[in-house]
């Protein structure tokens, strides 16, 4: 079973862009059925009350790989993020290094040469689509970093991802649905023989080669390179489309973006720069659904959900309940400005009651997102460095949603477009 193309609830720039459910809630103590009909086999749930219990849940209860098949099947392998067990815990243990705070502040030069390189080819003066421009770049980055690959190659793999991100269409025995899975195909081997080349070139280098087969039971080079996939795959999805929604709204929100600007100093450690992520990932969450398959029967806060039920979290229903957030459809950064300064007691603003799970567009618990530090820095070193040298415009009109064609990541239901003019011109 694979999950539908669904809309996720619309969002834009603070518009009072209401969600396809605003009329029900999650609620900090409820169960909240969210998204779209579920239809057999299939539940969305919301709120933090479900939300302790499904981060918690073991993989013998969700399993993460059973339910990232339903939105990718086997086209990029398996990785970090679609194992279950002790696979999953060798695989963790052995690449959390690389991705720690401080090892990926290493990184922070290499991200901001291949962003001023990207930058130069930007044109002025007239509307760009930023997701066009963030996503390559930000695949660039992984590829970069996680197989060496310089940026001909990256854009070689970006063209096979593109490939092999959607399922093919139409049936397996009609001539247009055997014509798309032969094509599927060729990409797929192309993928994994760009995989083996990297993984003979990383052989020497401290990175996800040497880490993986360092392992007591160190998985085949065909495994280590399917987890550079993963790695590649999970990292510019995610931070490609957070980082084009937050410049997008910086442009429909210039007294912001001249605060952004203003602001100055180390991106990684600005305030009102990280006010204006948090705000952007609660809107905006890049994995707006998470999915996981029940291997047993469980109860999720009261809910009883049937072995083999896909069960799929939405982030973005709970980080969108007026109980958790005032105004939740409005882009409104200082509500996690003030929370970092103490403006606001008990950690909340204008009677907002943030709490351990109404935030988690990177997931929460032990299966968080291995590539949290990594994603953070980088949005936040593309959003600084594009706006201390544009002034960002926005076209009039009415928000931009969101739309999910695979269940899980999301992309805008039209282009994010952004005129672009030197600040010094």
């Amino acid at each position: 079973m694979s999950a539908p193309a669904v809309g996720v609830p619309a969002a834009g720039a603070g518009e009072g862009a209401a969600g396809h459910d605003a009329g029900c809630p999650a609620g900090p103590g409820r169960v909240h059925l969210a998204g779209p009909p579920a239809g057999a086999g299939r539940v969305h749930l919301a709120g933090p009350a479900v939300a302790e219990r499904f981060f918690a849940a073991g993989d013998d209860e969700l399993s993460h790989a059973d339910g990232w098949h339903a939105v990718f099947g086997g086209r990029f392998g398996r990785g970090v993020l679609n194992l279950d067990g002790e696979r999953h815990r060798s695989c963790r243990q052995a690449l959390a290094p690389l991705l720690r705070r401080s090892a990926v502040k290493d990184h922070q030069d290499l991200i901001t040469e291949l962003l001023a390189r990207a930058a130069r080819e930007l044109p002025v003066g007239t509307p760009v689509d930023l997701h066009a421009f963030t996503q390559p770049l930000a695949f660039t980055v992984a590829a970069r970093l996680f197989a060496g690959m310089d940026e001909d190659e990256a854009a070689e793999l970006l063209a096979l991802f593109g490939e092999l991100r959607t399922p093919p269409a139409g049936e397996l025995g009609t001539p247009g649905g055997n014509r798309a899975a032969r094509r599927v195909g060729r990409a797929r081997r192309r993928v994994r023989e760009m995989l083996r080349v990297a993984v003979g070139r990383l052989e020497d280098v401290d990175g996800p080669v040497r880490r993986l087969r360092a392992l007591p039971d160190p998985p085949p080079d065909e495994l280590i390179g399917e987890n550079i996939a993963i790695l590649i795959l999970a990292g510019y999805e995610t931070t490609g489309y957070l980082s084009a929604r937050l410049l997008w709204l910086l442009a429909r929100h210039p007294r912001e973006q001249q605060a952004v600007r203003e602001e100055g100093g180390d991106p990684s450690t600005a305030p009102r720069l990280d006010a204006v992520f948090q705000e952007t990932a609660r809107l905006h969450p890049p994995l707006a659904w998470l999915p996981r398959r029940a291997r047993g029967d469980l109860d999720l806060g009261g809910l009883q959900v049937s072995a083999g039920t896909e069960v799929f979290y939405s982030v973005s229903d709970t980080q969108r309940d007026p109980e958790l957030f005032a105004d939740p459809h409005t882009f409104r950064p200082e509500r996690f400005a003030e929370r970092a300064t103490g403006d606001a007691a008990g950690g909340s603003t204008g009677g907002e009651r943030h709490g351990r799970f109404a935030l988690t567009p990177f997931g929460a618990g032990r299966r968080i997102c291995v590539g949290i530090h990594l994603g953070t820095l980088e949005t936040k070193l593309i959003v600084s460095g594009l706006v201390r040298e544009f002034r960002l415009t926005a076209p009039d009109g009415l928000p931009i949603g969101d739309v999910s064609h695979n269940g899980s990541t999301v992309t805008s239901a039209a282009p994010l477009l952004a005129r672009l003019d030197w600040l010094s011109g």
